[in-house]
């Protein structure tokens, strides 16, 4: 991907965002009055380096609250060796906030957002968009995603139950089953979801699953220790748990909850943080707005950090209902069409 490129996405990016028309008059303050008066920039510029990168970011003090569609967003379609998948990032029908049916806009939410460059001996070798907070409802088609995508599965033992198919492990899993439906049915259960492939390996370069990757175990947050151990002692391999498929397609999620979501009253109980997308002509890596003392390392071309958050939420939050069978397109369009607008 050639520099200009990413000198232009960046002037692009960074004159959306200060588009914003305005129309006041100027009135001096007296001396007094400015006494009383604090506040912060409504922009402000820093720097940083870090083995051998420079990083100069435009931090935009503000709340955005939007609604978009886009019909294709698509970043780093090149040849990639070892991929099928022609681009980084690629999301048909791409769309921020959603619609009711009397056509109010329930926006995405984006707070503080900011613009980062990285140089490298004078050029510019990456360029971050990112959001301080972000929270909201994001649709599309994903044909493919490189990065980070963090999942919190949540659901009764009743509804997993049901699920649980028994086979020549009959021995072991019939009990798990009688105590996942039973004894425990009541419980809310828990599972950590990334990006995988069909094998159930971490994929994080053009991945089109995402699911439970190999060892991953359920848990019961509001159950004991001793409880846990004993789901422990299950695990998740090659895309199976217990009988039940683990590994899901990407393109079955059509509208994902970024941010904490109560996925029993549908409502967001917090902002997903960290949360950017990137371009680089080399690995770069982005200082973690979450741990300033740690980095993220992008790949070269297209990336999109959707990481857990400190407290270790998921970035999005999903019932095992959702997770199993998909998730409908909420509508993101003022009129008769619900995508494509």
């Amino acid at each position: 991907m050639p520099n200009p490129i990413l000198a232009r996405l960046a002037a692009v990016c960074l004159s959306s965002l200060l588009a914003a028309t305005a129309q006041a008059r100027m009135q001096a303050l007296e001396d007094h009055e400015l006494s009383d008066i604090t506040g912060q920039a409504f922009i402000n510029l820093t720097t940083d380096s870090h083995n051998g990168i420079n990083y100069s970011r435009v931090n935009f003090g503000l709340d955005v609250n939007t609604q978009l569609n886009i019909n294709k967003l698509e970043l780093g379609n090149y040849a990639r060796t070892g991929e099928s998948a022609p681009a980084d990032l690629s999301i048909n029908n791409f769309a921020l906030g959603t619609v009711n049916a009397d056509d109010t806009i329930n926006p995405f939410l984006i707070r503080n957002p900011y613009l980062e460059l990285a140089y490298k001996n004078n050029r510019v070798v990456g360029v971050r968009i990112g959001f301080g907070e972000a929270q909201g409802f994001l649709s599309g088609d994903i044909n493919s995603f490189t990065g980070n995508l963090a999942i919190d599965i949540y659901g009764k033992g009743s509804y997993l139950g049901d699920k649980i198919t028994c086979g020549w492990d009959f021995l072991v899993c019939l009990p798990a089953k009688a105590l996942v439906a039973g004894v425990w049915g009541n419980e809310d259960f828990k599972a950590q979801a990334t990006l995988v492939n069909s094998g159930g390996d971490p994929d994080p370069v053009r991945a089109k699953m995402a699911g439970l990757a190999d060892g991953t175990k359920l848990s019961m947050p509001g159950n004991s220790d001793f409880a846990n151990f004993l789901l422990g002692l299950f695990t998740a391999q090659n895309c199976n748990l217990l009988g039940v498929n683990t590994c899901f397609n990407l393109s079955d999620y059509k509208t994902l909850p970024v941010g904490r979501y109560d996925v029993n009253t549908n409502q967001f109980l917090d902002t997903a943080k960290g949360v950017f997308i990137s371009l680089q002509t080399e690995n770069v890596n982005w200082r973690d707005p979450q741990n300033a003392n740690n980095f993220i390392t992008a790949l070269a071309g297209a990336f999109m950090n959707m990481p857990r958050n400190a407290d270790g939420s998921g970035a999005v939050t999903l019932s095992f209902q959702q997770a199993l069978e998909g998730i409908a397109r909420r509508d993101t369009c003022l009129g008769a069409a619900t995508h494509g607008c």
